[in-house]
């Protein structure tokens, strides 16, 4: 049986890989499309966000059953903000060993839902040995020690020296996690300059170097971090560069199976990203102020606890071009008040808030336009998910034709993805989604001028390529959340 290796590419844009398959400049990623299927447009998760995205291609759900609902969102259970570490002030102010904390322990052991299970719980529970390399989605039953670099150590206060961590039979987390063989963790790029391992050259060299050595698992995830960042710093569109370079480290993984053709004759490989991004514009006017739209409202700190003598009435996490807004007491009053407030600004495509069980209610901004609708209906999307609905359908960019049939355009799979992040977590919220080149400025969130962003229910945010190499596959309106069924499909399990 083939083994399968999936590159994941964070903020992989179709049209630029589209663009360079043409051109001829990623050799790697051209042979693989020329021998498999290219799909163009697959749907990502909503929000689009890596923590996100990438939890619904490890189980194959969405935040409604995975339960991990952003980069930044409030945990009604602890009564306190979660944050993965979105700016450098954020961790400094929440504290680097929170963060690291939050990222290698809590996000796959407690956030992540312990109901739903990951490819490589899967797979190993079946015999099939599986991996990871820096994948921050990684829950399976291996223990791993953290080994922190000095300067971490120095930040955390030495109190994640004895840290431990739970994984696939190999697990690989730059410096932080990097299991014995031949390969020196010196001989990779770390470092603080590196993010400590934490860069595509670090996951390509070891895979490699896996694949070498005679020890490639069955299954093995390769995480390439490094085009988000360079797609935030000069836009979507610019991007050619940077995946050119990943192209470059998947042909030296290629390589070492002797010839191309050999590496397909031996593995499916998968090529793909977990969300794409949308450029920003340049001026203050595309930045949606939430922290003075919503001024007069006692706003949770990230350092507070929404509990005991601090009386606050939201939670605002900024998750880019979407956001949350969490109503902590008073709903009935806030909640109406909250969503006029956003109504009235145009820069916010859609404003949506869960109104009764199974029911969900959308506004667009800046018009009177709105939409409710139900997961319980006569009508029924391209995935056969039945909806009922009243109102505008122009609010999300959907129509209805022939035969009761309800298709979206703009907002791809609109319905199912409101209605994942609006069930994702219990308590009442308020999210809303901004208008193509706009982003949401509020404290501990990211902003990125005349760069890239993403987050929205936006069709430019939320679509991925994917290229399949090595095995047969259809998938007419693919979504990751496709890969957990085809990669189990591929060694004769079932979903």
């Amino acid at each position: 049986m083939k083994k399968v290796i999936v590159f994941v590419i964070d903020s992989l844009h179709p049209v630029v890989l589209g663009r360079i398959l043409s051109e001829g400049n990623a050799p790697a990623f051209r042979f693989l499309a020329k021998h498999g299927t290219y799909f163009d447009s697959v749907i990502s998760s909503f929000p689009t966000m890596t923590p996100v995205a990438t939890s619904s291609m490890i189980t194959g759900t969405w935040p409604d059953r995975h339960r991990v609902p952003g980069f930044i969102w409030y945990n009604e259970e602890k009564r306190k903000i979660v944050d993965y570490g979105a700016t450098l002030r954020s961790v400094l102010k929440i504290g680097p060993e929170k963060v690291l904390r939050n990222l290698l322990n809590k996000l796959n052991e407690e956030h992540l839902a312990p109901k739903v299970s990951t490819l490589y719980e899967k797979l190993e529970a079946r015999g099939f040995t599986t991996g990871n390399i820096n994948f921050f989605m990684h829950r399976a039953t291996h223990s791993y020690r953290v080994k922190v670099p000095f300067l971490l150590a120095l930040a955390t206060r030495f109190r994640l020296t004895q840290a431990e961590v739970f994984g696939p039979s190999h697990l690989n987390l730059g410096q932080l996690v990097h299991p014995p063989f031949s390969g020196r963790v010196n001989t990779y790029p770390r470092g603080v300059l590196n993010r400590f391992g934490f860069n595509d050259s670090f996951s390509g060299k070891v895979a490699a170097q896996l694949i070498r050595e005679g020890k490639q698992p069955d299954f093995m995830v390769i995480y390439f971090p490094d085009n988000d960042k360079y797609s935030h710093q000069y836009g979507p569109l610019r991007t050619g560069p940077s995946i050119e370079r990943a192209d470059h480290l998947v042909a030296s993984a290629l390589d070492e199976f002797g010839s191309w053709e050999k590496a397909l004759e031996e593995n499916v490989i998968i090529v793909t990203g977990d969300h794409s991004q949308t450029t920003v514009g340049l001026g203050k006017e595309y930045l949606i102020d939430l922290d003075r739209a919503l001024k007069s409202y006692k706003r949770l700190e990230l350092i507070e606890e929404a509990s005991g003598d601090i009386n606050k009435e939201i939670a605002i996490c900024p998750n880019e071009r979407m956001a949350f807004i969490y109503i902590l007491q008073r709903k009935n009053e806030i909640l109406p008040d909250v969503v006029g407030i956003l109504a009235r600004d145009p820069r916010n495509a859609q404003i949506a808030w869960k109104v009764s069980e199974n029911r969900y209610s959308v506004f667009q901004g800046g018009t009177e336009k709105q939409l409710l609708f139900s997961c319980v209906g006569p009508y029924q999307d391209v995935y056969g998910q039945s909806w009922s609905f009243e109102g505008d359908l122009s609010v999300v960019d959907a129509q209805v034709t022939g035969e009761q049939k309800i298709e979206f355009a703009k907002y791809p799979d609109a319905f199912t993805r409101l209605r994942s992040a609006l069930e994702s977590r219990n308590g009442s919220r308020v999210v809303v989604s901004a208008a193509s080149g706009y982003e949401y400025l509020a404290v501990g969130g990211p902003i990125h001028p005349s760069g890239g962003s993403h987050g929205s229910l936006e069709e430019e945010d939320s679509t991925v390529p994917m290229i399949v190499a090595g095995m047969p596959i259809r998938l007419d309106y693919p979504r990751i959340i496709d890969l957990f069924p085809m990669i189990l499909g591929h060694f004769g399990l079932s979903k």
